[in-house]
């Protein structure tokens, strides 16, 4: 039976609760990272647990993400959704710690990283709840 594509996919459980655990090793993962002063890491981990637990979010809800770019556009249906706006400062948030891993070392902050996986952790409790 072929489906409309105009009408979202229906979600995959699996694939929503993988994404959603992997979101969380991620998250505490870079906090390891950070601890042995490895900012590179830190900061992609960072990333990577906001990028998972928006692909768990667009997997729950029917909405396509299948690129980086697609990161802000379901932050953005997500806070509409919601009507959570930190989202909107969450989202720089994730796409500073991914800018990271391509800065020199040098340029790096250890506390700044710190506070901004804290704030990644906050991005995955609003988030979580829209996998469901």
């Amino acid at each position: 039976m072929l489906t409309n594509p105009m009408e979202p996919n229906q979600p995959d459980g699996a694939a929503v609760a993988d994404y959603r655990q992997q979101s969380r090793i991620f998250l505490a993962h870079s906090r390891q990272f950070l601890a042995e002063d490895d900012l590179h890491q830190a900061s992609e981990k960072g990333w990577g647990a906001a990028a998972w637990m928006a692909k768990a979010v667009a997997e729950s809800q029917g909405w396509q993400y299948n690129k980086h770019d697609e990161f802000g556009t379901v932050l953005n249906n997500a806070r509409r959704l919601t009507g959570d706006e930190r989202l909107r400062g969450l989202r720089s948030i994730a796409n500073g710690l991914h800018s990271n891993f391509y800065r020199r070392k040098f340029l790096l902050n250890a506390e700044s990283i710190g506070v901004a996986l804290d704030q990644i952790a906050v991005l995955l409790d609003i988030l979580e709840p829209l996998t469901a």
